[in-house]
């Protein structure tokens, strides 16, 4: 249970205060845990920070390959696909405030190689899902590489858009607009 209560605490205080001035101290503190406590599920700041970063791709995956493992079209899949995307940085905004603005800001060197290959490896299985579509003619002739580091940077910055600019367009909408776009890109229609 403290763990759990560690990593909440923790996105919280990584998202108001960046990175850099963070302190386990505080993050102890408002997890109600002894230090020590901390520091045994956590040796440190930037393992604590990859844990959650780390989880977040993690849940992701998890739900999509549920998704997956269902009699869904390739279609439904790519329309839940984008839903938990914007499910885990939507509903979390804690967690994309620290995805959007603390990737960068100077992060130790291996936990950024670290999460710089989590991402790599969600691409390479969103591409695994394309390629399926690919190999039953539902899709395109297109890298599926190419098309999954595509999607995940477009709901990236959709994201970090509509959390800036919420009052102009409905999740519901960017969800759409999405499937759309993605879909009409990928899909190979009648008579191609």
């Amino acid at each position: 249970m403290s763990k759990e209560k560690i990593i909440q605490t923790a996105v919280e205080v990584f998202s108001e205060n960046g990175y850099h001035r963070a302190s386990m101290d505080e993050i102890a503190l408002r997890a109600n845990v002894a230090k020590g406590t901390l520091y045994y599920h956590f040796p440190g700041k930037a393992q604590l920070f990859k844990t959650l970063v780390k989880d977040g791709f993690q849940e992701i995956i998890n739900k999509v390959q549920a998704d997956l493992k269902s009699t869904f079209t390739l279609e439904e899949q790519i329309k839940r696909i984008i839903r938990h995307n914007l499910d885990l940085f939507l509903e979390s905004s804690s967690l994309a405030h620290i995805v959007f603005n603390e990737l960068s800001n100077g992060i130790d060197q291996e936990v950024l190689e670290e999460l710089k290959k989590l991402r790599i490896d969600y691409i390479h299985f969103l591409a695994n899902v394309l390629e399926e579509g690919k190999q039953e003619g539902v899709l395109r002739d297109v890298n599926c590489n190419l098309a999954a580091a595509g999607i995940v940077g477009m709901l990236d910055s959709a994201c970090n858009y509509f959390l800036n600019n919420n009052k102009e367009l409905s999740r519901d909408h960017i969800e759409q607009f999405f499937y759309t776009i993605i879909t009409s890109g990928l899909f190979l229609t009648s008579g191609e």
